[in-house]
């Protein structure tokens, strides 16, 4: 006997089904009402169904995911609920997931199959795996058509019903700078949150602007944050995040403004500010760019993150990691099982060669005008300073600067968001002594011979190509220059007759052997210095003033500072390093001979121990310094005006080379710094 059995407006279950296929009651081919859905792609069998559905679930086609369910898997979920379930779980907790179905040899042909699958995914609380059936249904008006009996344990095994998947992170601490002496330099401290109770604006009219004016606001950004959505007139709304240090002006904004209150948070602070502003740089919100970058790192939308100077160089290192937990709720908030889970972590505190007592003394010199410097142990190549001046307070940019601020800031001629000791520079005269180390070296230099020229212009008697342009000195010796006497009056003529000696082959030749071209191996990224442009010298004329530091020649601060360090060390550049646990001591290079490094060293002393001496004033008894001074002309006047120059100082201890200054203002000639240079030396010897 055959029972051919229809039903009418009567929902069936899987394990309805299953139970008649059980019981051989389920022989017919269609039935009216059964609740199957109509809608979807065309699936010839589970395998296509499968396949066809995993590829909308990779690509985030969440809507025809849902149009592959069967009816009674709608009436569970609804098409928005399913979507939004999806969302947030694939986009805000996971980063990576594959699925891989494992499909039978044949199917049973009797309209349900169940397709076992393995999910893999990449959590932000680590990897996590599990494996589910995915139930597939056929229509019973159409053979080829195949609809999911979806349930939430497709997302997670713990998922049951209406049950959410919630996050809650445990922050870890992100790791600290500390100098030389433990003195920390970026850490984790106190703001203040500067705020409102819209309730007691009421009755003060000038409340609005007094905020603004204090907090370096506009009106309508404080109006703005007044009329969000979530303000009760009862609420604290924050208008601004202050440093610690700034308690005075947030009690006298709560004196003037009733409705006005601060409270304090956990925030990153820099003990510091300005003196070493560029070196550490500042945390602070993490873009939308950013996060999309860094989504499976485990950052978040409230996460902070480095974004200039040592906290953004080693982010990776500084960083804490949350500790995560996912987990399921009921609807109503209920905490019910943990999917998975991870302990916060933090970051790392790194240790540098710094030492603030140099770095401030060498910032409070510049006195705000604009420039660059670094210290060096010449003997360890431990960096001791690394300074660009002007500056801003990493405090506030941690803070997020108010658009005035930002404003007044990028609107600033002298640029204090410049971080200059990374950059690179005309170095001017301080690349004489290094144009006379490569003419020792290369033998078209003899020290004790002469070279007399009158007047302070010059040109060579073969001067074809140079048109109506000399080469000119400051100072007229008024008789025959030696090696030591062009270091002490700074002849830019001797050192242009030496390049012109060198010639361009040599002189790239051993620029390059000091580094030139070379990125310097430092844990701060570092600008390369050039000898010279990419189609190389231009002219005979470029080449000649290439030996005084003009030209097309650019070098770094830390690079100029490290190649001075062979003078300490008979001939060998040590590497400089900024991290404590580097090793010390190491040789960079080791071009320059050792008679070469005594020879110049002994004239560069000269530079500051003889009165004709261009660094004589920077003398002090019983401490012997050796210098090179350096007025780079960046406007082609050659000496005549103070517009466009760069006042250099190189200078380190003879007798005991503990520290090497490279000190540079711009604006300033040489003989400004001097005086600036001497005082640091005095400051920290």
């Amino acid at each position: 006997m055959i029972f051919v059995i229809f039903f009418e407006d009567l929902p069936i279950s899987k394990g309805a089904v299953r139970e008649l296929k059980r019981s051989g009651l389920l022989l017919f081919s269609a039935f009216a009402g059964m609740t199957l859905a109509l809608a979807a792609c065309s699936s010839s069998s589970p395998e296509d169904a499968t396949n066809t559905y995993i590829e909308h679930w990779k690509n985030g086609e969440y809507k025809d995911m849902y149009a592959m369910l069967t009816n009674e898997a709608k009436e569970n979920v609804d098409e928005e609920t399913f979507i939004t379930k999806h969302e947030r779980i694939f986009s805000d907790l996971i980063a990576e997931f594959s699925v891989d179905p494992s499909f039978p040899d044949d199917y049973d042909g009797e309209g349900i199959e169940s397709i076992p699958i393995s999910i893999s995914m990449e959590t932000i609380a680590g990897p996590y795996s599990f494996e589910e059936g995915m139930e597939w249904v056929q229509a019973a008006e159409e053979e080829n058509e195949w609809y999911l009996e979806w349930e939430p344990r497709l997302l997670f095994p713990q998922l049951e019903g209406d049950d959410v998947v919630r996050l809650d992170r445990t922050p870890g601490m992100r790791g600290d700078l500390y100098d030389v002496h433990g003195q920390a330099l970026a850490t984790n401290g106190e703001v203040l949150e500067m705020g409102v109770q819209p309730s007691l604006l009421e009755g003060q009219d000038d409340a609005v602007s007094i905020l603004a004016n204090e907090l370096g606001l506009t009106e309508d950004y404080i109006e703005e944050q007044l009329s969000q959505g979530w303000v009760t007139p009862e609420a604290f709304v924050p208008l601004k995040q202050l440093p610690a240090s700034e308690n005075r002006l947030a009690d006298s904004i709560t004196e003037q403004v009733t409705a006005a209150s601060y409270r304090r948070l956990n925030g990153r602070v820099y003990p510091f500010g300005e003196a070493a502003a560029h070196l550490t740089g500042y945390t602070g919100p993490i873009t939308a760019e950013e996060l999309e970058k860094r989504s499976s790192e485990g950052y978040s939308s409230s996460s902070k993150i480095g974004l200039a100077g040592l906290e953004l160089v080693l982010e990776d290192r500084l960083r804490a990691k949350d500790g995560i937990e996912i987990y399921t709720a009921s609807a109503d908030g209920e905490r019910k099982e943990t999917i998975i889970e991870s302990e916060s972590e933090d970051g790392e505190d790194i240790h540098l060669t710094i030492d603030m007592d140099v770095q401030e003394a060498i910032f409070n010199e510049f006195a705000g005008k604009s420039g660059t410097s670094v210290a060096l142990d010449p003997l360890t190549g431990e960096t001791l300073a690394l300074v660009s001046s002007p500056a801003y307070d990493p405090n506030l940019a941690a803070l997020g600067f108010s658009s005035e601020e930002r404003k007044k800031i990028e609107e600033n001629e002298e640029m204090p968001l410049l971080n200059r000791f990374s950059a690179s520079f005309s170095p001017g005269s301080t690349m004489k002594a290094l144009t006379a180390a490569f003419g020792l070296e290369a033998g078209t230099l003899v020290p004790e011979e002469t070279m007399e020229v009158s007047g302070h212009d010059w040109q060579p008697d073969d001067a074809s190509g140079w048109g109506d342009y000399h080469i000119h000195r400051v100072t007229d010796p008024g008789g025959p220059v030696d090696l030591e006497g062009a270091l002490m009056y700074s002849d830019n003529i001797y050192f242009a007759m030496e390049a012109l000696k060198l010639g361009e082959e040599k002189l790239i030749e051993h620029a390059e052997a000091v580094g030139f071209g070379e990125t310097l191996d430092y844990l701060y990224p570092l600008k390369k210095s050039q000898i010279t442009g990419e189609d190389g010298f231009r002219s005979e004329p470029e080449l000649a003033y290439s030996g005084s530091g003009q030209g097309q020649v650019l070098v770094n601060p830390v690079h100029l500072a490290t190649m001075y360090t062979a003078f300490s060390n008979e001939g060998a550049m040590i590497q400089p390093v900024l991290e404590q646990s580097e090793q010390t001591g190491v040789v960079w290079k080791d071009h320059l001979s050792p008679e070469t490094a005594a020879i110049i060293d002994d004239a560069l002393g000269k530079v500051v121990s003889e009165k004709r001496g261009t660094a004589h004033a920077m003398e002090i008894d019983g401490y012997p310094l050796a210098a090179k001074t350096g007025t780079a002309e960046l406007s082609g006047s050659q000496g005549e005006s103070n517009d466009d120059v760069l006042g250099w100082v190189v200078a380190y201890n003879q007798d005991d080379p503990e520290m090497l200054v490279a000190f540079m203002q711009e604006g300033a000639r040489s003989g400004e710094v001097v005086p600036k240079v001497k005082a640091v030396f005095e400051a920290t010897r």
